[in-house]
């Protein structure tokens, strides 16, 4: 669960679901059945970790790729909902870390009792200057996502070309 902090946007993502566009009544299962995965069970063990960080790296990858090749068929509302989404994913991540910082520091992983002194400040450092720096990306996430969300004109998907939006489809398929 994130903590409050000066980083964090005030959008309510999911509130925002009910008006984004929808996968398939397949795909929407999928999503279900990964949140049923992971769900409110506070102890994950070893092995839900390790696909946690499966999900995330997949879902990263697509994300990727579909902004490289079809950022133009998304909209500004599209853009406000992925900057909200990136700003909290952001907020996620940096959080981590800094906990992940913390209990190295007080060497509160299996092993790391056995680690030097001096590798593991040398941990520690790293780990909270990539834990501030993940504060400073997530502000900046968070500011995007503000300059767009006072903007008052947003188009509309009606208004958009239909034509466009299959090349468009034709080209991600063919690459």
């Amino acid at each position: 669960m994130l903590k409050p902090t000066w980083y964090l946007t005030d959008g309510d993502w999911f509130a925002q679901l009910p008006d984004a566009p929808r996968l398939d009544e397949d795909g929407q299962a999928a999503i279900e059945q990964v949140a049923d995965l992971f769900g409110y069970d506070f102890y994950l063990g070893r092995a839900k970790t390790v696909a946690a960080v499966h999900v995330m790296l997949l879902a990263a990858e697509h994300l990727g790729a579909n902004l490289t090749y079809t950022g133009n068929s998304h909209d500004l509302a599209d853009l406000i909902r992925l900057l909200n989404g990136l700003n909290l994913v952001q907020a996620h991540l940096t959080q981590i870390v800094q906990s992940i910082a913390e209990r190295a520091a007080a060497r509160g992983f299996d092993e790391l009792s056995e680690v030097p002194a001096a590798a593991l400040r040398a941990l520690t450092d790293s780990l909270s200057t990539a834990g501030a720096n993940g504060e400073v990306c997530a502000g900046h996430l968070k500011e995007a996502h503000f300059t767009l969300r006072g903007l008052t004109l947003y188009p509309s998907r009606k208004a958009r070309d239909p034509a466009a939006d299959a090349r468009l489809s034709q080209t991600w398929e063919q690459t």
